[in-house]
């Protein structure tokens, strides 16, 4: 027995030190020593058949290993073994003991993970049948468990279910800390969020606002942590075309945004977006093509002026431009998303004779290619007049790939002259990039 003993606990401390080694010096897990992980833990499972199931050390090993499963995201290997550990706790401690709970909430927890939302609020569900015997209907140690079910309900779009667990759990709380308490603040947060699935706009809003008015006693005016519910209350009230109580609470959001992450960050930009959008609904473009100006700036440092992600905000500004009758400053921007969409059709284009290829279906592939060269050519990329810009050589690099890809379609045609005229004349206007292609 105490040899047995020592090769246990020998295996449970080399599980502990490749723990500690599962990651490689630049933070990416070593594939060598997850492997070599999964084996100690698996070889723990191994020895236990040696021990009693009721053994407590026995559930332990097999909880270890279904951890390690999760933490991989495997999902399936991980549900498997936390059952097993169920199972062997039950047996070992009667299927009402408190004592089980950690078992049955890890097992909800990797169904939950796994969109199996059913059973998962069947065991969660169960974990809480267990507390409320043992502790009563009322005990605060029963609210992470109701919360755990309402958030299944409320994945599985069980909503008015969903809705009373949540109740449920503030009502104790509320018990517990009185009405004004930051304690209540997840489950008011939770439960707003929810009414807003529900389309109960009017509830929401209340909720929110209820949660601002804890918040306001405990947080300062430029607190980051009002942002989720200043946010909330502002999209309630753009759904329902409260245009006046919207506007202060995105301007806040924008100040708060701006001072904690700074004038130049992605979030600033969604948020003059928002603003930008509320003053275009109400005609007020000047205010509106402030908002916008700043927010295309911030995009076009992060990600570059010929992203195609800027299609839809060029096109917003444009248009904001227009309205204030500045046709000059609207036009450029115009031009660039005509642009960035034929791109975009061109590449759907290609993608989609690409697949008909792939079908041996040559006949219907050969159009889509020959349309992707004249709206190229339409917007003069086969004129051989390009200045050198980061758009320019984009469009030649599109052209070159169309090329690539028709001329050799038109070989498997035997349309060697096609091919050859028009393999000449890319070659004329995108000789390296059509060289580099062929390479």
């Amino acid at each position: 027995m105490d040899t047995l003993l020592r090769r246990f606990e020998t295996t449970a401390t080399l599980v502990l030190v490749l723990s500690g080694l599962a990651f490689g010096q630049n933070g990416e897990k070593s594939l060598a020593t997850v492997s070599a992980k999964e084996k100690a833990l698996q070889a723990a499972v191994t020895e236990t058949a040696q021990w009693k199931p009721a053994d407590p050390r026995v559930a332990k090993a097999y909880r270890e290993l279904a951890d390690f499963y999760s933490s991989l995201s495997r999902f399936t290997d991980a549900e498997k073994t936390y059952q097993k550990r169920l199972e062997l706790e039950e047996d070992a401690l009667g299927r009402a003991n408190p004592q089980i709970i950690p078992a049955i909430t890890d097992l909800a927890r990797v169904n939950f993970a796994q969109m199996k939302y059913a059973r998962a609020s069947e065991l969660y569900e169960r974990s809480l049948r267990i507390m409320e015997r043992e502790y009563g209907d009322q005990d605060p140690k029963l609210v992470p468990a109701i919360d755990d079910a309402a958030q299944v309900l409320q994945a599985d779009s069980k909503y008015p279910e969903a809705e009373k667990f949540l109740r449920r759990a503030l009502a104790i709380r509320e018990r517990i800390n009185g009405n004004e308490s930051p304690e209540l603040v997840p489950d008011l947060s939770q439960l707003a969020r929810l009414n807003v699935l529900r389309s109960n706009f009017p509830a929401a809003t209340g909720l929110y606002q209820r949660v601002l008015k804890i918040q306001q006693k405990t947080l300062s005016a430029t607190s980051p942590e009002l942002v989720p519910t200043l946010d909330g209350l502002a999209t309630l009230a753009l759904e329902q075309k409260q245009y006046a109580e919207a506007e202060p609470l995105l301007r806040q959001t924008l100040a708060i945004r701006e001072g904690s992450l700074g004038p130049m960050h992605s979030e600033v930009a969604k948020n003059l977006d928002r603003l930008g959008a509320l003053f275009t609904e109400q005609k007020k473009f000047a205010e509106a093509v402030h908002c916008y100006e700043r927010s295309v700036f911030i995009w076009m440092k992060a990600l570059g002026s010929e992203s195609a992600e800027l299609t839809g905000k060029y096109q917003k500004l444009a248009e904001v431009y227009a309205a204030l009758n500045r046709p000059v400053d609207a036009e450029p921007l115009v031009k660039q998303v005509l642009t960035t969409r034929e791109s975009e059709t061109v590449t759907s284009l290609n993608t989609l004779a690409s697949i008909y290829i792939a079908r041996d279906n040559l006949l219907e592939a050969e159009p889509l290619y020959r349309l992707s060269i004249a709206i190229l050519d339409k917007r003069g990329v086969l004129s051989a007049k390009h200045v050198s810009s980061a758009s320019a050589d984009a469009s030649l690099e599109l052209l070159a790939d169309t090329a690539t890809d028709y001329v050799d379609l038109l070989k498997k045609m035997r349309r060697k002259g096609e091919a050859s005229k028009l393999e000449a004349r890319i070659r004329a206007v995108a000789g390296k990039q059509y060289t580099r292609k062929r390479s």
